[in-house]
């Protein structure tokens, strides 16, 4: 599963670095820690996404894993999704940044039932969202702030966490 996502995130860098179209490479962003919230629980989470853009248009791909973080179970609850979302970038001053994004994607929730002493594991398609506050640090660089959520059938999920982005 983990080398799909893999292609999944790589196979744009390839298709377009060899059309001549009007479509670029935008940026490749990555949430190496945030904390997500659930109904009854939170925990850890890391993402990353890979932006192409048309125009004034963004198109994302981005992926998110999330674990639970408890001190005295052992059937800890996990999650994981792959989006793909369209959205803007908003310059607010010459340095300061915001990006907006919505999407359709796949999300997959895996909970700890204590009845059969393992894991419930379901899959849903899932409405994210996905907002960047982003201080630009250099022409390419920027560092900033980053809120999703997914809305879908099984537990709505929402994640904050510090972003690093490289733009292109």
């Amino acid at each position: 599963m983990k080398k799909y996502i893999i292609i999944i995130l790589l196979a744009p860098i390839f298709c377009v670095s060899q059309e001549t179209s009007k479509i670029k490479f935008k940026s490749i962003a990555i949430n190496p820690l945030s904390i997500y919230l659930e109904n009854d629980s939170g925990g850890f989470a890391i993402s990353a996404d890979v932006g192409l853009s048309y125009k004034e248009n963004i198109f994302l791909v981005s992926t998110q894993f999330g674990y639970e973080f408890a001190v005295f179970t052992t059937y800890l609850d996990s999650f994981s999704e792959l989006s793909l979302l369209w959205g803007r970038e908003f310059k607010l001053t010459s340095w300061l940044r915001w990006d907006g994004f919505a999407g359709l994607g796949y999300f997959y929730l895996k909970e700890g039932n204590f009845d059969i002493r393992g894991h419930d594991r379901n899959s849903t398609v899932g409405f994210p969202l996905i907002s960047k506050l982003k201080c630009m640090i250099g022409n390419h660089f920027s560092l900033g702030i980053q809120l999703r959520g997914n809305f879908n059938s099984l537990q709505t999920i929402g994640s904050a966490g510090l972003i690093l982005q490289v733009d292109f």
